[in-house]
């Protein structure tokens, strides 16, 4: 007899089945790399793939010095923290909202606190899975992309003034292409006690491909060359590596950080 668990025995002939269904499970790969870019000599970026807690983390600091770099490294280990302490039975959305909140409560305490962090913030984007349920929580203007059969879809929202003039006062793409103030931020983790958090709910399908990423990505990179590169045959550190290049290739002004999941179904055969 071979035990799986307290109270359950299975015949040795039924372990290999057993086993060939395990294996079969639905499963999501994961791979994530950051570079600094090509002007900036630091890296204010941080990001975390967290399998045990079914999440992915993208933030992007900002505050000059170090600070930036601070706020987004205290941004991905606070909501990580926060998912791991948190209660079963919780809405997934609510945790999610509750870990961003404790991150802004705890990032700006920490700029009103000590000087040399005054002003600093960070956006954040986030993915959580239970297969094939996909949650994603966003702050500021690092983005969410679903890549599904060739076309690519926003999944976060931009908290910038350019999208918030979009949104309200119909600008044409040619006025947002000409925009001088694209990256100016409407909220951001560690900035105001009263933190907007935009989320969404998704169902994944086999061969789908989530992208979260800074936006010294989303900001040089088209979204049609973005796209392309996903529907290449490839593996996905290959796939992180190419986009990561693309952005130096447009010169990278900013810091580049990808994270790709995709999520493979299952098949009794």
């Amino acid at each position: 007899m071979v035990a799986h668990g307290p109270g359950l025995t299975v015949a040795a002939e039924q372990r290999a089945t057993i086993l060939k269904y395990l294996e079969a499970m639905p499963t999501l790969e994961a791979w994530g790399a950051s570079d600094p870019g090509l002007i900036r000599q630091n890296n204010e970026d941080s990001w975390q793939i967290v399998p045990e807690l079914r999440v992915a983390i993208v933030a992007d600091g900002m505050g000059g010095a170090s600070s930036g770099e601070i706020a987004s490294a205290m941004t991905v280990e606070i909501v990580a923290e926060h998912l791991r302490k948190s209660l079963l039975g919780v809405l997934p959305e609510e945790v999610l909202q509750e870990a961003i909140q404790e991150a802004n409560r705890r990032v700006l305490e920490r700029a009103q606190s000590e000087e040399a962090c005054a002003g600093m913030g960070s956006t954040v984007v986030l993915a959580f899975w239970d297969l094939p349920r996909l949650l994603i929580a966003n702050v500021g203007d690092s983005r969410a992309y679903l890549w599904r059969d060739g076309s690519l879809t926003q999944l976060s929202y931009d908290q910038t003034l350019v999208n918030e003039l979009r949104v309200r006062f119909g600008l044409s793409e040619e006025e947002v292409s000409n925009f001088p103030h694209k990256s100016v931020l409407t909220m951001a983790v560690g900035t105001t006690a009263e933190l907007a958090i935009h989320t969404r709910e998704e169902s994944l399908e086999p061969g789908d491909v989530v992208l979260l990423c800074s936006d010294g990505l989303s900001g040089q990179v088209p979204e049609p060359t973005i796209a392309a590169t996903l529907s290449r045959d490839a593996a996905l550190d290959d796939q992180v590596r190419q986009l990561i290049n693309q952005a130096k290739a447009a010169g990278a002004p900013d810091n580049v950080t990808v994270v790709l999941l995709r999520y493979n179904d299952w098949e009794i055969g």
